[in-house]
């Protein structure tokens, strides 16, 4: 993505995920010393996704939970599969919002949408999520390689598109839905929080809890 951003005749850059999942989530019950490195790159990636000149697409298929869902906000393009859900259980874990989604999701879904994935933990449907303004589209494909193909033509078509109209088109709307420094702020605000509620003893238990149990949990 980096060196994307000074290519010439690079117009747009498709993102998505490796295996059955777009971004299955953290596995919880994992070693607690590295959450603040992991809060300090989350952030610094959220910076680079934010400020990316050019078109920016996500092809989600299968799981999208926690982090790998509320960066979606960051992006200009989302398309699922018919397949794919979307769910951030942050506060079953003990935790807070992250990835600027308490900022993001009420601008972007609305207040209801957006407490009821960052306050009730609901896993919403591809259906739900394009409804709900969360993702741009819903492909049907029969299978996920056949639903990214379909995604990879959409990136192409943009890309043979003005570069420079795209960019500054990008950029309007940006700044138009956009408020830079109050992002910045619940950011910071997330990050906070973030590290405070892992130093918790519940936080502790439920993670634990989590990461033991039969059924794999993410966030």
């Amino acid at each position: 993505m980096i060196s994307g951003k000074a290519l010439s005749g690079h117009e747009a850059s498709l993102i998505t995920g490796k295996g059955k999942h777009y971004c299955a989530g953290r596995a919880m019950g994992g070693a607690e010393d590295t959450i603040s490195a992991e809060v300090e790159a989350g952030g610094n990636l959220s910076a680079v996704l934010t400020a990316y000149p050019k078109v920016l697409v996500a092809a989600v298929h299968g799981a999208s939970i926690g982090w790998g869902c509320t960066q979606l906000s960051a992006f200009d393009l989302v398309y699922a599969h018919q397949s794919a859900f979307f769910q951030t259980p942050f506060a079953s874990l003990g935790l807070v919002p992250e990835g600027g989604s308490s900022y993001n999701f009420p601008k972007q879904i609305g207040k209801a949408q957006a407490n009821a994935l960052l306050l009730a933990g609901d896993r919403l449907s591809a259906y739900e999520a394009w409804v709900g303004g969360l993702i741009t589209g819903v492909v049907d494909a029969e299978t996920s390689d056949a639903f990214l193909r379909i995604v990879l033509e959409k990136v192409k078509r943009i890309g043979t598109f003005s570069g420079t109209a795209l960019q500054m088109a990008k950029k309007l709307t940006a700044d138009a839905a956009d408020d830079v420094e109050a992002r910045r702020k619940a950011g910071e605000r997330e990050r906070s929080d973030i590290l405070a509620m892992f130093s918790q003893e519940d936080t502790k238990i439920r993670l634990a809890a989590f990461g033991g149990s039969k059924q794999k949990s993410k966030i």
